[in-house]
């Protein structure tokens, strides 16, 4: 399980992992197990991206502890939902869950790979990616955020390329997908 803790501000320090909001260093540890306390991290998470009512968010693996936790406060908050499941048995269950939970789109990750993705991420216009994940779920957060957006990232590497499905388009690296799409990457 994952907790955000409060860090004194050291100037000096450049650690990539370490989360800078304001007077404060939000640093991530996978150190509480308590649901209590991941909730109260996932708020503080939230809470630091300075979304709005009616902004949209995506995420992928939304069927762990932490993404259901974001689904929920994400709903308490009037925000929107993308979240994206592995495709594996009990799918279409993991999906009403999230639904239930107040999800507002839940998709498997053979979703993601689709223009009807491409067309919902148009529409709705995710400001913020949270990636959990290592691999494709990653390359799709970073795909559906739009440009300018912000792309958490939590103790997870970014993939080294992202693909593209398809001979039109080669796979690019990271760098050059984040600059094309001006996305701020915060690796947590």
């Amino acid at each position: 399980m994952y907790t955000l803790r409060r860090c004194p501000l050291l100037l000096r320090h450049q650690n990539p992992n370490l989360f800078f909001t304001g007077t404060t260093i939000r640093a991530f540890s996978s150190s509480s197990s308590d649901p209590s306390s991941l909730k109260r991290s996932a708020a503080s998470l939230l809470d630091s991206l300075s979304l709005k009512q009616g902004q949209t968010l995506v995420q992928n693996c939304g069927d762990s502890d932490i993404g259901k936790i974001v689904v929920e406060l994400a709903k308490e908050r009037k925000l929107q939902t993308i979240s994206i499941v592995g495709d594996k048995p009990g799918t279409p269950d993991i999906i009403e869950e999230l639904k239930a939970l107040g999800g507002d789109i839940v998709v498997p990750e053979s979703y993601t790979k689709t223009w009807y993705m491409k067309r919902l991420v148009r529409e709705m216009s995710p400001s913020v990616g949270i990636n959990y994940s290592d691999g494709y779920q990653a390359t799709a957060v970073g795909k559906a955020v739009a440009d300018g957006g912000t792309l958490v990232s939590y103790k997870k590497q970014l993939p080294k390329h992202v693909v593209y499905d398809g001979a039109t388009r080669k796979a690019i690296e990271w760098d050059a997908f984040t600059k094309e799409k001006k996305l701020k990457v915060l690796n947590l």
